[in-house]
Formats: C-alpha cells, sequence, structure tokens
C-alpha cells in the first residue's frame, strides 16, 4: 500500500460495516425489544460514526464512489456467511462486526489524523459500553403478564411470608413491595426478605425508594408522579435496572418513556378503594390509547380482578397489576394461580 487511496478504500468499507451492523442493532432494539431508551442511544452512536467519518480529510461522498471498486474486492468471494442461530446470536454478531470496522477505522484513519484516531477509539469504546446495556437487556426478558403489589394494610404482619410463598409459587411474573406506612429500618428490612424469596426468574421491584431498591438488591424501582424523578433515579440505578412509573394520563406515559422509564402502569382502568386518591376510573379506553403513543410495555392498573382480567388484555395491556385480586381472597395462592392460567389463556388466544 503507497497511496490514499488504498486508506480510503478500507476506510469505505468499514464505514459502510460499522453503519449496517448499527442499523442492524437498532432495528433489533426498536422492534425486537420495543425498548426507546436503547433505540435512541443506537442512533445515536450511528449518527455520530457518520460525523466522524464527515471530518476525514478529503472523504467526502464523491471521493468515495471514486475509490469503491466492489467487483475487485478479493474479500466478495471468500467463504459463506456465518450461521444465525437465534435473536441474541444475530444482535451479538452485529456487535462485533461494528467494533472490528471501528478498529480498522481507528488504525487506517491514525495515517491521515492521529485525531480523528483518538475520536474512532472512543467511538470503538462507546459501542462496547452500548452492547453491555443490550445484552443486560437481552438476557432479561421482562414478562409482566401478572405483576402483584403487596399491601400491608391487606396482609397481616405474620401472614406476610406465608402469602408471598404463595404469590411467588402460583404464577406471579413480577413481585412490587409496596409499603406506605413502614419505617425505612422495617421497610429495608422486609425488602431483604423479599429479594431472598423472590426465584431469578421473577423481578423484584420496591415502590418509591430508590435506596432501598440499590440497598436491597431488588430489580428496580417503581416511582410515583410526586416522587424522585426518572433521570434521577436512573444515575443512582444504572442503565440495568429496572424503572416503572404510574402514570394516569397519555401524556403522563409518553413523559415517563421520554425520561427512560422502561414501563409504565395506567389507570386507575376500573374504580378501585386500594389506592384512593388516584382520581376516577379511566376505562379500557386509556390502555389502547396509551400503546399507540409509546413503545415500552404498558401495564393495567386499579380494581382488576378475574372478571375483567380479558377485557383488560384484549384492550392491549402488556399485563395487570393487583392488589385486591390476590390479597383480599381467602386463599391467596389459589386466587393467584387461577389468574395467572386465565391470563396464560388469553394471551395465547390474541
Amino acid at each position: 500500500m503507497n497511496g490514499k487511496r488504498e486508506i480510503y478504500r478500507i476506510m469505505d468499507v468499514n464505514l459502510d460495516r460499522a453503519s449496517e451492523g448499527l442499523r442492524v442493532i437498532e432495528d433489533a432494539v426498536r422492534f425486537g425489544l420495543n425498548d426507546y431508551h436503547l433505540t435512541q442511544k443506537v442512533r445515536q452512536l450511528r449518527h455520530f460514526l457518520i460525523k466522524v467519518a464527515e471530518e476525514i480529510p478529503h472523504f467526502r461522498w464523491k471521493q468515495r464512489m471514486s475509490c469503491r471498486e466492489v467487483e475487485k474486492d478479493v474479500g466478495a468471494r471468500l467463504g459463506k456467511e456465518e450461521k444465525r442461530e437465534g435473536f441474541e446470536n444475530l444482535v451479538k454478531a452485529n456487535f462485533r462486526r461494528v467494533q472490528e470496522a471501528e478498529r480498522s477505522l481507528e488504525e487506517f484513519v491514525k495515517l491521515l489524523s492521529s485525531e480523528l484516531g483518538q475520536r474512532f477509539k472512543k467511538l470503538r469504546f462507546q459501542t462496547y459500553s452500548l452492547e453491555k446495556k443490550v445484552a443486560m437487556r437481552l438476557e432479561k426478558r421482562y414478562d409482566f403478564s401478572l405483576y402483584v403489589i403487596t399491601d400491608s394494610s391487606l396482609v397481616e404482619e405474620e401472614e406476610f411470608e406465608e402469602k408471598l410463598k404463595e404469590v411467588v409459587s402460583n404464577g406471579a411474573t413480577i413481585v412490587q413491595l409496596r409499603e406506605k406506612t413502614l419505617s425505612l429500618s422495617a421497610f429495608f428490612k422486609k425488602a431483604l426478605l423479599v429479594r431472598k424469596m423472590i426465584p431469578e426468574d421473577l423481578l423484584f421491584i420496591v415502590n418509591d425508594r430508590v435506596d432501598i431498591a440499590v440497598a436491597s438488591g431488588a430489580d428496580g424501582v417503581h416511582l410515583g408522579q410526586d416522587d424522585l424523578p426518572i433521570s434521577a433515579a436512573r444515575k443512582v440505578l444504572g442503565d440495568h435496572k429496572i424503572i416503572g412509573a404510574s402514570t394516569h394520563s397519555v401524556e403522563q406515559a409518553q413523559q415517563a418513556e421520554r425520561e427512560g422509564a422502561d414501563y409504565v402502569a395506567i389507570g386507575p382502568v376500573f374504580s378501585t378503594a386500594t389506592k384512593p386518591g388516584v382520581g376516577p376510573a379511566k376505562g379500557i379506553e386509556i390502555i389502547a390509547k396509551t400503546k399507540e403513543k409509546v413503545n415500552i410495555p404498558v401495564i393495567a392498573i386499579g380494581g382488576i380482578n378475574s372478571n375483567n382480567v380479558e377485557k383488560t388484555l384484549k384492550a392491549g395491556a402488556d399485563g395487570v397489576a393487583v392488589i385486591s385480586a390476590v390479597f383480599k381472597e381467602a386463599n391467596t395462592g389459589l386466587a393467584t394461580r387461577r389468574l395467572s392460567k386465565k391470563i396464560g389463556a388469553i394471551k395465547k388466544r390474541k
């Protein structure tokens, strides 16, 4: 190699590889994971790649096209494409493709500009960080089908552990610890107990308290409209933890998504006495309206029971949050199991 033409040719093909790989990843997190927050991050990285490439001296579109010689590319005749085995394998392969392309760009652009070499190095490390976030999201696919919320007003303290065991072993997919009256130390002690009892395939969410969620090792936190802002909670929890938000309108749900929430609970869908002060019932119409406007899971909450769960899910809810439907029943385990089976049957028919 003795001229810039060869360098430009190498950079051209690697820019295409990196850009194409990022587009595949963007589609995967956008349509496969329905993750607004990660989609934004992948898109920003792709745009940053294009911006840095535009700073390469004398390497505008015309120069790129003049050095592109597809028919002379010996690599086009090398072997077969590797087989893709599933969604996760596809995403992983494209991250590897992007990183290899970025490394090649970093090395060859140094022949033209050491400063641009550092810019591509920074880009490569941003890709490593993004891969970790996507891998975490892929590793823990969230099942919001039956979201059970504890309530001390419905469960006696001495019965709590036994009731929780019944909920966990009979089909709950998420358990939220909600304690509005306990002292901080008592709340924390109970959170540690719940963490110990929740198996790895279920999610454990703490209501309101980011500090207790972190200290207890919970999977995430659920925030109300008057709690710590989602953006501030994210700084404390990091990208790998789950943040949910209580919302009472489509606009609030959209705002929660923009701020980085992983899911929203919308309601009250039906009248409820468990959470006074949240306003009148919104009806199932708000579920469909919310689903049209946000790309994160929508959990229906408020007065949901075995009699109305079918129309709630048919309205588009990704899952239902229940309190009374489980803890007001004489047999908590049986109530949970019946609701879980009904939800499963409804989802199979959808």
